[in-house]
């Protein structure tokens, strides 16, 4: 017995006989409003801008992403509501494999042909799942952790169908509290009696908020050895990789996850744009053209893919194909609502007029598009990403006459983006024909090494606040992650030692100054604020 109340439904496949043949099933379940989509695009616009109790999709939609790929994105962007059911309804018989691998599954799948009974039967063996789950949904939804915890934790006390569910979700609410001993503590439980590779993951992840980067990564090689196909490790650990600017590993990592998931558009990008970033031109063009081929055409792609096309084409003597992407990248920031690359959209279309005009051997107007962005450096959607593709553009303009006017641009970028060993190697790979422009990359990376270096040793020395004043003005001029990171952990421990409030104010400050914040860092000055006051 499906919920007595109107219900909605969303139908997804490109066959209009099954669309029609579902929906007519749902129709006598008097389901009172029956949507449907035959393309994943219409399929994800339909499910950001409405709500659904039930969904049926299906996993193969021709050359597209599949259902699977959506769903672990609107799953990842917090996109589906936790009480909507989800089922896939494919004719994949390989389906099952691939489902067991996923961390973010449907709430059941079904292989067609569909009857109407068994739907029936399905949808309704969901509803009591979702209704069991409910009170922790519903906290989960208002963001009421400790209350969706407290549900949680009742819920174990009895038995239940839906065990592993709970304690699933549990541990992961535990982590999101900072609790993390515990949240470990009830993985380890799970692995006692079972090996599911998404508690295996969730060990790694508590891991990296321990701020224990060498053992989440030795976990997650570990359970990709013993799960091959368990896709959400491989984002993990590529994540991990781009935190630390390690680029050649987080392509291998992702070449290895398109293997699984060749029509993964997220993943060729992904991998297109990394290998263009470590200079790699024909694997960018291989990967980032099955995206377009995949995808149908490039404005639907993301900004930094359609920048990375246009030079690829500028560079292989294409010019009207370029110059129809640079186009495209100028239609795709004047009709994009969704804002969500910030000003970097507005920014790569600059970037990609300014390669054209060097291409036209027009110089004057791309030197004004590079003096204004270089006005950007310190602001937050200016990332390291952006950065490596401001310096490529460079690279394109240099010119001996001009090189002190680029250096003076180049500076602030390389003081704010050196933090160590595999971003300078990065940054330096996209001036390496520039040897005066390389002098200037190297003394930046100088510069941010003995300050490190200095305040290192004014804490081995215990004169935490020297060490702090110091890593706080420079962090704070260079927005420097990584003397930023120094200076929030010298302030705390000058809060622990001397228990003056401005310490504790300074650590805050810089971690909040940091872009990308460092979650894990984050929790661990904050327990050392905290245990402090509680002492």
């Amino acid at each position: 017995m499906l919920p007595s109340r109107s219900l909605t439904a969303l139908v997804a496949d490109p066959s209009s006989t099954v669309r029609l043949s579902l929906r007519a099933i749902l129709q006598s379940f008097d389901i009172a409003r029956i949507d449907t989509s035959s393309t994943i695009s219409e399929t994800r616009r339909k499910l950001l801008e409405n709500k659904y109790d039930v969904v049926l999709c299906e996993f193969h939609f021709d050359a597209e992403e599949s259902g699977q790929d959506l769903l672990e994105e609107l799953r990842e962007k917090k996109a589906l509501p936790l009480f909507t059911i989800f089922i896939m309804v494919t004719g994949e018989a390989s389906y099952p494999r691939v489902v067991g691998v996923a961390e973010e599954t449907p709430d059941d799948y079904m292989l067609k042909p569909v009857q109407a009974g068994a739907l029936s039967e399905r949808i309704e063996k969901a509803f009591k799942r979702r209704q069991a789950l409910m009170e922790i949904y519903e906290a989960l939804n208002s963001k009421n952790y400790n209350q969706a915890l407290k549900a949680a934790q009742q819920m174990m006390l009895v038995k239940s169908p839906y065990l592993a569910d709970i304690a699933k979700l549990a541990a992961n609410i535990l982590m999101r509290l900072g609790r993390l001993e515990e949240s470990a503590t009830m993985y380890k439980r799970i692995l006692e009696t079972r090996n599911p590779a998404w508690a295996k993951l969730g060990l790694a992840r508590v891991a990296l908020r321990q701020g224990d980067k060498p053992t989440a990564e030795a976990a997650m090689l570990d359970i990709i050895n013993q799960h091959l196909r368990y896709l959400p490790v491989y984002n993990q650990l590529s994540e991990l990789y781009l935190s630390e600017e390690r680029f050649a590993e987080a392509l291998e990592i992702t070449e290895q996850a398109i293997k699984i998931t060749p029509h993964s558009l997220k993943r060729l990008q992904k991998a297109g744009q990394l290998a263009f970033s470590l200079g790699l031109a024909d694997k960018a063009g291989e990967y980032l053209g099955r995206a377009v081929r995949l995808n149908g055409k490039a404005v639907d792609l993301d900004y930094r893919t359609i920048f990375h096309l246009a030079l690829l084409q500028f560079d292989q003597g294409q010019a009207p194909d370029a110059a129809s992407l640079v186009k495209q990248l100028g239609a795709k920031q004047k009709s994009d609502i969704s804002g969500q690359d910030g000003l970097r959209g507005e920014w790569y279309g600059e970037l990609a007029m300014a390669t054209e005009s060097i291409a036209k051997r027009e110089p004057l107007a791309a030197i004004d598009v590079l003096r204004r962005l270089a006005g950007q450096v310190a602001a937050l959607d200016f990332n390291f990403e952006f950065a490596l593709d401001y310096l490529t553009v460079v690279d394109r303009l240099y010119a001996d006459d001009i090189a002190p006017t680029l250096a003076e641009w180049v500076k602030p970028l390389a003081l704010r983006f050196d933090t160590g060993r595999h971003a300078q190697e990065l940054l330096m790979q996209r001036l390496a024909e520039r040897p005066r422009l390389l002098q200037v990359l190297a003394a930046a990376g100088e510069h941010i090494a003995q300050v490190a270096n200095d305040a290192a040793q004014l804490v081995v020395d215990g004169n935490f606040r020297a060490a702090a004043d110091k890593l706080i003005e420079e962090g704070q001029r260079t927005h420097n992650n990584r003397l930023l990171a120094a200076a929030a952990n010298a302030a705390a421990k000058s809060y622990q030692s001397l228990h003056e409030p401005l310490f504790k104010q300074q650590a805050e400050a810089c971690l909040a100054s940091m872009v990308p914040p460092d979650p894990s860092l984050a929790a661990r000055i904050q327990a050392m604020l905290v245990a402090d006051e509680a002492a």
